[in-house]
């Protein structure tokens, strides 16, 4: 019980916000086992949770990044970095997903064109999209549909300045050999304002499992950063690697290098990402990390040095001594001076939207939400679930963030249960490849807590109150619930459980309401979250104390 005796004092004791704000700056903000160290270092990895698909662009000062959200909206979320290092999440680009699809929007670029942004993403069954905005924290266009086709994956634009020439590349996922997972790297002819391919494209690139390539031209060369499998003598896939492909000319031919491999203390897949370089010249590359087969953290993002030998990139450090890189696990930061700020997880729901850090498992439910009906407190009514035979894992319209991390997890909610109808379930819950959810039951006998995991629901005895503070503690992948009726004594609930990951997507967060007579709602005080990570904001509640 130790790991979480020592959490989250700040934090108990408190009611619906009230006329002070209850998110503050910590002084002195509090560090971890990743992200920056506070000494003007960094230990890898910079964003220790689930960050796939990602593209950097600088505009000014600053460096945003986009990443996939799947079928959560927002989909595609937006971060913002002043040092390459530390990040906070900005928003996202799509509000909602108008068209049909099982896999939503992933595999992003971003770029900054003149007076506007765009972002180019695709829907695997349907195609490839761009959105438009001013503003990089929005509002965005719609989604429009460029090119329709299914099997498209992770699109690369470039802007050719000195032929006037905008182009776009893909995976175009053309299996002629009859192989498994043979990819085409096609480039295609994109107007200049970005919105309609010109010409059918032709390949430049067919590998095994090529994908998410993004293009660059340094000192007069074309550089084509792609993504590939490697096989084994059988051929069956092992892993993945990242290859740079060079040429004097955007329609090669291109020379070929292996960049980037597994080693270093890392188990796989040390590949895909964004090429930078800091304000004193020195160049960065991005990279997502699944570390291993069962990656509960997701795909975090590392960030190592490039070093360049005969117009060659070298990727992180050649331990080995065979001319590949091997990622790394700390570095001194690219950018000095600028303070720790870690991703928000914290949320005492007083602004007028939703927090960033939140997104949804579907489009959000007009009418079924609410940030003002309470000020202070997120309200979720309670709704039917869309699979009788999963009803915990399939209620609509929850709000979900992140788990981020390895290592000990802390999660707390306080929430009103006052308004909750018969047959009405709220509470937290965590979802991998299984789930486990501490919340609150309401029935005709009154209120009870209670614990649903895979091995069966444990109920808490009957209790009386409007207020219920929810818990839940990780320690790597295994779990334990917890509940309290003043905010100061918890009490344990069922078993310890383990938490399984569904393939590389990692653990999500969420809070829900759920209701099969679709009755009743419940109120969100607020969500606190600790972790072993950098952590900028932290709630601060102690003047903010209401129990009604």
């Amino acid at each position: 019980m130790k790991q979480f005796i020592v959490l989250l004092l700040a934090f108990v004791l408190v009611g619906c916000s009230g006329q002070e704000a209850a998110v503050r700056s910590l002084e002195t903000p509090r560090l971890g086992s990743w992200g920056d160290q506070g000494d003007g270092t960094f230990r890898n990895p910079i964003l220790n949770s689930n960050f796939p698909d990602s593209d950097v662009e600088q505009l000014g000062d600053k460096w945003y990044m986009i990443s996939s959200r799947g079928t959560s909206m927002k989909g595609m979320t937006i971060l913002e970095s002043e040092d390459l290092v530390n990040w906070e999440i900005a928003g996202g680009i799509v509000d909602s997903i108008t068209w049909k699809t099982r896999t939503g929007v992933w595999a992003g670029d971003l770029v900054h064109r003149g007076d506007h942004w765009l972002c180019y993403f695709i829907d695997f069954e349907k195609g490839l999209f761009v959105c438009k905005s001013r503003d990089i924290r929005g509002p965005w266009s719609a989604p429009h549909l460029i090119f329709e086709r299914a099997g498209m994956t992770d699109p690369a634009v470039f802007w050719d300045k000195e032929q006037k020439q905008a182009y776009l590349l893909c995976n175009y996922q053309i299996d002629e050999l009859g192989l498994e997972h043979v990819y085409h790297q096609r480039l295609f002819r994109l107007s200049w304002d970005g919105f309609e391919l010109l010409d059918e494209g032709k390949d430049v690139y067919v590998g095994v499992g090529a994908e998410a390539a993004k293009i660059y031209r340094i000192n007069d060369l074309y550089y084509i950063f792609i993504s590939e499998w490697t096989m084994d003598g059988k051929g069956r896939k092992v892993d993945r690697r990242q290859i740079v492909l060079r040429a004097p000319t955007i329609d090669g031919p291109y020379e070929k290098r292996v960049l980037l491999e597994r080693g270093n203390g890392t188990m796989r897949s040390c590949s895909q990402g964004s090429l930078v370089q800091a304000p004193d010249g020195s160049w960065w590359y991005f990279h997502q990390l699944v570390q291993s087969f069962d990656s509960f953290e997701g795909r975090p993002q590392f960030l190592i040095p490039v070093h360049w030998e005969d117009g060659w990139p070298l990727l992180g450090e050649d331990t080995d001594g065979n001319g590949i890189g091997n990622t790394i696990w700390q570095a001194r930061k690219p950018i000095q001076g600028k303070p720790v700020r870690g991703v928000q997880t914290d949320d005492d729901f007083s602004g007028e939207e939703l927090s960033p850090q939140w997104g949804w498992t579907g489009n959000p439910i007009a009418g079924k939400w609410s940030l003002t009906e309470r000020r202070g407190c997120l309200r979720l009514y309670g709704m039917k679930p869309t699979n009788p035979k999963a009803p915990q894992r399939s209620v609509p319209n929850r709000v979900i963030q992140r788990k981020m991390g390895r290592a000990i997890d802390t999660m707390t909610t306080k929430m009103s249960v006052k308004a909750m109808a018969d047959g009405q379930r709220g509470g937290l819950m965590l979802t991998g490849a299984n789930h486990a959810a501490v919340g609150v039951e309401k029935s005709r006998e009154g209120y009870r807590v209670y614990l649903d995991t895979p091995d069966g629901v444990v109920y808490s005895p009957n209790f009386e109150g409007t207020w219920v503070w929810l818990r839940t503690t990780l320690e790597q992948r295994e779990g334990t619930a917890l509940y309290s009726l003043d905010g100061e004594h918890f009490e344990p609930i069922g078993n310890s459980f383990t938490m399984t990951t569904a393939g590389f997507n990692g653990i999500f967060i969420s809070l829900f309401s759920m209701n099969e007579a679709e009755r009743g709602y419940v109120d969100f005080d607020w969500f606190a979250y600790d972790y072993d990570g950098p952590k900028h904001l932290a709630l601060d509640l102690g003047n903010n104390r209401r129990t009604n």
